[in-house]
């Protein structure tokens, strides 16, 4: 009787985007391999409380109210080319549970969509917890030195850039710049006169769609006010994630005809959203600038997190399919200049769609799953 593959797909909560991505390509596994059996574990959702309060707290901290901080931080971690996020004994105390799973779940596959879940994937193998192949699915236009393990069997990278960087490393592994793996929703057509129904638009002026990551921090409340004040035609859509705060703000902000303003907490209509609107305002995580690709919907960029989301940023701007902007009137000023030119939007949106890779997904499958990738495989390089 032939051994059903067992999948671990094993990620942290750093923000939405690295669930996001994991559950997106646990989905894609089932659909190629109904038989398999797939489980996803967030390795902070049982994490002990002095992990939490050591390892994740520092770094909200410093991304909220110390974003130059964590600038430094993170250069400093990849010029000297740390080998860890946390010591490997901190992991051992902090995250109990994601050993006793890949021990009692005896995965053929462990998919890593997070730079932390490498090294808990990396150090269950070299403990002899598992043989498992590990599979790393780095979710930014941008990596650093700590995905580069010598027990990691093959990388699913955005483009050539982080494959690249990989190499230069010292990464072995092959690797396969697939894209970042979005959801199918973004490739199906949904209707926008229902779409705009669905949120009490019955016009068909422009949607502005306002989004700050799944947890921020943002300033989406100051670029609302400024386009709430402007006196253009448009419909703002906030979507706050689960950002609390942020979604307190905004509602507190009151927007006159010829300005709309509907303030969303967590949704699952991103997709829908994203095809209907003109453009899309964003922190740029990987993933919803990935997203926004598919959609082909041009991007106006705004706080983004030193590191891979300054990247992410940059890769937009590189090809002409967004804007960088920073503080809440250049982001306003780049917004109205966007929704008045057309013809621009309609370039951008067509420079978006040279990101889009929409089978990513499929292909990251395929390699938990250990089949054929129809994608250019690429070894090490070798140096004269």
């Amino acid at each position: 009787m032939k051994k059903m593959p067992r999948i671990l797909v094993l990620t942290l909560s750093f923000g939405s985007g690295h669930v996001q991505a994991a559950r997106t390509i646990a989905r894609e596994i089932k659909r190629h391999s109904p038989d398999a059996e797939v489980r996803v574990l967030d390795a902070l959702a049982d994490c002990r409380i002095l992990f939490r309060a050591f390892y994740v707290w520092p770094y909200w901290a410093m991304v909220r109210y110390a974003p130059a901080l964590w600038d430094r931080f993170f250069t400093r971690r990849t010029a000297k080319m740390r080998q860890n996020t946390a010591p490997e004994w901190a992991f051992r105390f902090g995250c109990p549970r994601v050993f006793k799973t890949i021990s009692a779940f005896k995965p053929d596959a462990i998919v890593a969509t997070e730079v932390a879940a490498c090294e808990l994937a990396a150090l269950a193998k070299r403990d002899g917890l598992t043989q498992a192949r590990i599979i790393n699915v780095i979710t930014d236009y941008e990596a650093e030195p700590v995905w580069v393990k010598r027990e990691v069997d093959a990388y699913a990278v955005a483009d050539d850039y982080v494959r690249d960087q990989l190499f230069v490393w010292g990464a072995t592994a092959a690797s396969i710049a697939c894209g970042i793996p979005t959801d199918g929703t973004f490739c199906e057509r949904h209707d926008e006169t229902k779409t705009r129904r669905r949120h009490g638009i019955t016009d068909d002026a422009p949607i502005v769609l306002l989004m700050g990551g799944g947890w921020g921090p943002t300033h989406m409340n100051e670029v609302a006010a400024r386009l709430c004040e402007s006196g253009q035609t448009m419909h703002v859509i906030a979507a706050t994630g689960h950002d609390t705060r942020t979604r307190r703000r905004l509602a507190r902000l009151r927007a006159w005809p010829p300005v709309s303003l509907r303030v969303l907490g967590w949704t699952d209509d991103i997709a829908p959203l994203m095809q209907a609107a003109a453009v899309l305002v964003t922190k740029p995580g990987g993933l919803t600038t990935a997203e926004a690709a598919v959609c082909g919907l041009p991007v106006v960029v705004f706080d983004a997190i030193p590191g891979p989301e300054q990247r992410n940023a940059a890769r937009l701007a590189e090809i002409d399919a967004g804007v960088v902007t920073s503080g809440g009137r250049e982001t306003a000023v780049a917004i109205l200049s966007l929704l008045r030119n057309e013809s621009a939007r309609g370039r951008m949106s067509a420079r978006a769609r040279l990101l889009a890779r929409p089978d990513a997904a499929a292909t990251i499958a395929r390699l938990a799953l250990n089949e054929a990738v129809p994608f250019e495989v690429a070894a090490r390089r070798k140096t004269a």
